[in-house]
């Protein structure tokens, strides 16, 4: 069984929409947990969306909380920097959490097998159906192999060095020096892990919250040269969608429709419709349109605009080529 963590801040509706498409489209083994936290009004829309998904049995909530220090962090400072990183963003910080703690703990009493993350600003567009042999290698080299989800020959880019099997690719993320999807082999968007094999190096990491663990964490594999053979689909099945920007430690470009926006329309009982691309080439997409339904009610809030082609131009296999002003 796959352990599907998603994590979520103050993004209700889009959570909802992400959770809508993993339902719909996992055809493998698999159950959800949704790490969050809230601020303000948006703590009444997870209540909300907890209330809707109460009868799921696949779906559970588990909120992060505040605390004084999260103990965890004792087994990974061993340096000034490492003892830096924990003042700043942990001991003693009114906005310091149990993230890490939790997220371990999660992983390690879950049951599952395989791990993989998610963000809740993504999509699943196709349906995802896994190969036993993919799990066999995983299994073989827990340390050493993950599944990647969001690429496959559709995404620009895509290296030749990949060698095709009969239902997924196979490569070495360590054979390109250029950073792009394929040689960056450690991420916190939907890339499938052993849970133990990813646990034992989870334990020795870094990081107080998603953007730190994929940053830090990408680092600590590639330190350690661990993780090294990727595997995807042939064509990817999940997507990223710029719709927002909730963290203060990203500048990634979006097309800026506010949080705040739509809690208010999902408190209000609208749900959330986006139109994706036929042919998608990228990793991360601008919808083309995106529509808040209640009832007969379907309203346009949004529609590809100049400023839209923009922040779609800005999106390359390396991420985010420059910001936006």
């Amino acid at each position: 069984m796959i352990l599907n963590v998603i994590f979520s801040y103050n993004r209700a509706l889009q959570l909802d929409y992400l959770l809508n498409s993993a339902l719909e489209h996992f055809k493998t083994d698999y159950k959800i947990v949704v790490l969050y936290h809230t601020t303000g009004t948006h703590k009444d829309g997870y209540d909300l969306l907890m209330k809707k998904y109460e009868h799921h049995q696949r779906v559970s909530f588990i909120e992060r909380k505040n605390v004084l220090f999260d103990s965890s962090f004792f087994k990974v400072i061993k340096s000034k920097k490492d003892w830096k990183f924990f003042k700043k963003k942990n001991l003693f910080n009114k906005h310091g959490d149990n993230f890490k703690g939790l997220l371990q703990k999660i992983i390690r009493k879950s049951g599952c097998e395989f791990v993989m993350f998610n963000t809740d600003d993504g999509v699943f567009f196709e349906d995802v159906v896994i190969p036993e042999e993919v799990f066999n290698i995983i299994k073989s080299n827990p340390e050493n192999a993950s599944y990647r989800l969001y690429v496959g020959e559709n995404i620009n880019g895509q290296p030749d060095y990949l060698e095709r099997k009969q239902d997924y690719y196979l490569w070495d993320y360590y054979a390109d020096k250029n950073i792009h999807h394929w040689s960056f082999p450690f991420a916190v968007d939907g890339t499938i892990y052993h849970s133990k094999g990813l646990l034992k190096h989870l334990e020795k990491m870094i990081y107080h919250n998603p953007v730190t663990l994929e940053e830090n964490g990408v680092e600590y594999v590639w330190l350690h040269k661990i993780f090294k053979i990727g595997m995807s689909p042939i064509r990817s099945k999940l997507v990223a969608t710029k719709l927002n920007r909730v963290s203060v430690d990203t500048l990634n470009p979006t097309i800026h429709i506010k949080p705040e926006f739509l809690n208010e329309k999902f408190l209000d009982g609208y749900t959330l419709k986006l139109v994706i691309p036929e042919n998608i080439d990228n990793a991360n997409i601008v919808p083309s349109e995106i529509y808040l339904i209640k009832g007969d009610l379907k309203e346009l809030i949004y529609s590809l605009d100049d400023q839209g082609k923009k922040v779609q131009s800005l999106l390359g296999i390396e991420g985010a080529k420059e910001q936006l002003e």
